[in-house]
């Protein structure tokens, strides 16, 4: 293989640059890296116009238009049809992020775990009626989350920043969903995610860097952009005993797949 070639599959360029990192700066630093094309996810109204905005401003990023189940509601009538509209845009490459958050912070209460499960499996139908795959947040709700998957209509599915261990690894494999491994995956702590990592097949692992947050070893707890992303393809490839031109091209070509990207 010649220049290691990467995509981030997952990152949210303008929560970094309200972080103080210019989306520029950012592009420019992953070209260097390597990291060709990236894929920024929208939380709410506003995030998914940013995120349209930088998707049509820069080559070779794409966007995903979502809800964020820390919302904490449901979106309105008009909310709904804008992110519609969102997902006929031709930059639009998923939609996402949505899902099930059952953490709490803090003690602080959590949106109602049912009316988070009836937001998603409407978001799944509305994936399925546009054509398009979905990014899924799931924290603290694996169970829920797969009985949802497995009664809503089939759609490409990815598991994006995976938590859990070789297990429910093993439960989204027997699924076909994908899924996406970020920085975390280099801490010291993170031994569930190595495992599941080992049992992830090609096809379905991807890489991402979720900035500005989860930067890998050794810039833990710095702020994380997509050249990071290397970081962590590099360190699986060594966790695997594997070159990291071949988790580049693996991780890659499977974004590009599962995304329907453009060659970059």
């Amino acid at each position: 293989m010649g220049e290691i070639q990467l995509v981030d599959a997952h990152c949210h360029l303008d929560e970094l640059e309200r972080r103080g990192m210019p989306a520029s700066e950012a592009i420019a630093a992953a070209a260097d890296s390597g990291v060709l094309q990236m894929v920024t996810s929208g939380d709410s109204p506003a995030e998914n116009q940013r995120a349209r905005e930088l998707a049509e401003a820069y080559p070779g990023v794409f966007f995903t238009p979502g809800w964020h189940p820390s919302n904490g509601r449901a979106p309105s009538s008009a909310e709904w049809r804008e992110i519609r509209d969102l997902l006929g845009h031709p930059r639009a490459v998923a939609l996402g992020e949505v899902g099930l958050d059952y953490h709490r912070w803090d003690g602080a209460a959590i949106w109602d775990p049912r009316e988070q499960r009836n937001l998603l499996r409407s978001m799944l139908e509305l994936a399925a009626e546009v054509g398009k795959p979905v990014v899924i947040h799931q924290r603290d709700a694996g169970g829920d989350l797969l009985g949802v998957l497995d009664s809503s209509p089939k759609v490409p599915t990815m598991l994006h920043c995976f938590s859990g261990g070789a297990e429910f690894a093993q439960a989204a494999i027997s699924r076909g969903l994908h899924c996406s491994f970020a920085g975390n995956l280099t801490f010291g702590s993170a031994a569930q995610l190595r495992e599941a990592a080992s049992v992830v097949p090609p096809e379905l692992l991807l890489l991402e860097t979720d900035s500005p947050f989860l930067a890998p070893h050794p810039l833990r707890g710095r702020v994380c952009h997509p050249a990071l992303v290397r970081l962590t393809a590099s360190w699986l490839a060594n966790h695997l005993g594997v070159g990291l031109d071949t988790v580049a091209e693996r991780s890659s070509s499977t974004a590009r797949a599962f995304f329907q990207l453009p060659p970059p």
